[in-house]
């Protein structure tokens, strides 16, 4: 079970799982301060490009396919963020 998942962590596993913690914590407070000097939308908006940038990163560092799915995704989130910038 958990004894055993834990000990099949390196120092390395570790310390990235730190590294990745603390900068979501940091992604959160970033967002959050954002959203309290800016419009709430635009704020919101920008926040959703992390799902583009999500996917790219799979794709270029863990060879996932980037197909049309996430090609139309992208064009949908990109054309939501371009009309609310309009708004």
């Amino acid at each position: 079970g958990l004894r055993v998942a834990l000990a099949r962590l390196s120092r390395g596993d570790v310390v990235r799982g730190v590294v990745a913690g603390a900068l979501s914590l940091l992604a959160y407070g970033l967002v959050l301060w954002a959203q309290t000097r800016g419009a709430l939308a635009a704020v919101s908006a920008l926040r959703e490009t992390s799902v583009i940038f999500g996917a790219a990163l799979g794709s270029v560092f863990l060879r996932e396919p980037f197909g049309r799915y996430r090609i139309l995704a992208a064009l949908t989130i990109a054309g939501g963020i371009l009309i609310l910038e309009a708004a």
